[in-house]
């Protein structure tokens, strides 16, 4: 097998549960790419977004190459957590990111995947709609533990180089331990791996479950969402 280069294109099947005519149908709800076509893909339950999320965007893109900057609310947990309706987490994630005016756009292609969605589909998606995307998955220190329970682990990180920013509270994988975690001695070679972010300081030790529960016990959330956020969780009577 000739080893796919970092920049090459890898050969990608159609997501499962798709045809080709029912993903030509999703073309619509995808940005055109940009530049050389280096996409960051922040995704995550944005349960609700909060100013670490926001942090993390403005990290990447201080940090990394990127022409443009995707965020995927999840249409379900991988894991089987409730999340608030997904029409209110997309829109919450465009308030969220708003100040970023044409750097971020928020795509709920997830909601249009087969369910169950997964992560790499999703990538299967992107790469089939969009040839020559370069995708940058943006993870969490803390979520990087999970990543083996992925469907596919190794499949994504064939299709999208994975860059690890570092939350306070959670030490610092080793990138070698990280590539060999996922990735089987038989896959198909990754195109990049998994890389820790550049960044020489920790993102803020903050989560959406310590807003939840601030929100539910009535010590609310100011400081910690963004005021229009928080506006929003308010009149629609989320986290109560």
């Amino acid at each position: 097998m000739t080893e796919t280069s970092s920049t090459a294109t890898p050969a990608v099947r159609l997501p499962d549960g798709m045809t080709e005519e029912t993903l030509r149908a999703l073309d619509l709800f995808v940005p055109p790419l940009r530049g050389l076509g280096r996409v960051g893909l922040f995704g995550g339950s944005f349960n609700p977004p909060h100013l670490a999320h926001v942090l993390a965007a403005l990290a990447v893109y201080g940090t990394e190459e990127l022409d443009h900057l995707w965020v995927l609310p999840t249409a379900s947990h991988a894991f089987g957590k409730d999340l608030a309706p997904f029409p209110d987490r997309v829109r919450m994630a465009h308030l969220a990111f708003r100040h970023f005016a044409g750097g971020v756009a928020v795509l709920d292609l997830e909601e249009r995947l087969p369910k169950p969605s997964f992560t790499v589909n999703l990538l299967r998606a992107l790469h089939r709609l969009r040839p020559g995307i370069k995708p940058v998955w943006i993870a969490g220190s803390d979520f990087l533990a999970d990543l083996p329970r992925w469907r596919e682990p190794d499949e994504v990180v064939r299709l999208a180089r994975i860059v690890v920013l570092l939350r306070q509270g959670h030490p610092p994988p080793g990138e070698g331990a990280a590539v060999t975690t996922v990735v089987d001695d038989d896959a198909p070679p990754p195109r990049a791996g998994v890389t820790l972010s550049p960044l020489t300081f920790d993102l803020p030790r903050l989560s959406s479950t310590d807003v939840r529960d601030r929100l539910r016990t009535g010590q609310g959330a100011r400081g910690l969402v963004d005021h229009e956020v928080l506006a929003y969780v308010e009149r629609r009577g989320l986290y109560r």
